[in-house]
């Protein structure tokens, strides 16, 4: 299992990334609302409870919702930059 920090700091880029695409409230708005991550307003992943690999497919499906295929690339971006996180 990945380390739990990689995740985090996958995460942070995830959404500080989509906050540039979707613009900082609405992708701020969406990682919030996922159980289990506690999300600073500028992007920075603070804390993740319970298993991180569903925090972060939560946060990739919301942004996948609202940008699809675009999420989707950079999700893909991110997992060849943290090769230690498991893919969705």
């Amino acid at each position: 299992m990945a380390d739990h920090e990689e995740y985090k700091k996958m995460l942070t880029d995830l959404i500080q990334k989509q906050m540039v695409v979707l613009g900082p409230n609405i992708a701020l708005d969406k990682a919030k609302k996922i159980p289990g991550v506690k999300v600073a307003d500028d992007g920075t992943v603070l804390d993740m409870d319970g298993d991180p690999q569903l925090v972060l497919k939560g946060v990739a499906n919301e942004y996948m919702a609202l940008s699809g295929q675009i999420a989707q690339m950079t999700l893909n971006t991110l997992l060849e930059k943290y090769p230690m996180v498991k893919g969705l």
